[in-house]
């Protein structure tokens, strides 16, 4: 499954580069996640808030009454954190304050740990602060108290040249029964479909906004027909979910 994103800086949705240049400024996000909710969650990033640099609060907020959203960026403490899953956060991303006694005080079936890694080291506070921790090590510390890891490739953030599928299985394996979803540098149609089959959803920014990967070719991606024509057997349906035609 794909997972759309939508990263905030400066009250506009935002594509950086390695996390650290600015790219693309894609404009108001009410648009883009009423464009990106079509195919489930959405993740809403508060780069600001993660950085230190301000707050988008109020966007933040808006979206989460009108959409599924994985809010993150920025949730360092228990009250901050609460006030995002009642604002109707489906889950709650927890990087830099990701420690067990931080994390055992929420529940556990709507928090995702953010682990950002660069050299192979996780990364902190905005990716700008590098850690000891291996990736594998902190899922090992962590697994009892989340639903799910994020795992972003920071060198790989931005730049569309393929993701680090080969660390994918050591990750899946480290991950245990919680949720897995990779992010940095997936491009392509064949990645979301190949990462789908091992079981791990992919969050994709920069090739959705620059239009290298549709939302279409993204959520067909998975899709494998038993027919001997390739098609896929749909049901349309209404509004209220009633179908209406095969």
């Amino acid at each position: 499954m794909i997972v759309p994103s939508i990263d905030l800086q400066g009250g506009q949705a935002v594509q950086l580069v390695n996390g650290e240049t600015l790219a693309i400024e894609a404009g108001d996000p009410a648009p883009i996640a009423q464009r990106f909710g079509m195919v489930g969650p959405i993740a809403v990033i508060d780069l600001d808030a993660a950085m230190g640099t301000g707050e988008n609060r109020a966007i933040v907020r808006q979206l989460c009454q009108t959409h599924r959203c994985r809010v993150g960026g920025g949730i360092r403490d228990v009250a901050t954190a609460v006030e995002w899953l009642d604002a109707g956060a489906e889950h709650i991303i927890i990087g830099t304050a990701a420690e067990p006694d931080f994390l055992q005080q929420l529940p556990k079936d709507r928090l995702i740990v953010a682990l950002d890694v660069r050299h192979e080291r996780v990364v902190v506070d905005g990716w700008r602060r590098s850690t000891n921790h291996t990736v594998e090590a902190q899922m090992e510390r962590l697994r009892p108290y989340v639903d799910g890891f994020l795992v972003t490739f920071v060198e790989q953030e931005g730049m569309m040249n393929g993701t680090r599928m080969d660390r994918v299985d050591a990750l899946v394996a480290a991950s245990g029964d919680c949720h897995l979803t990779i992010a940095g540098g997936v491009t392509t149609a064949d990645e979301v479909g190949a990462l789908d089959r091992k079981g791990v959803d992919c969050q994709v920014g920069m090739a959705l906004y620059s239009g290298r990967l549709t939302l279409a070719e993204a959520v067909g991606a998975p899709m494998i027909s038993d027919r001997p024509d390739g098609l896929w057997p749909t049901i349309v349906v209404d509004e209220f979910d009633r179908a209406l035609g095969l």
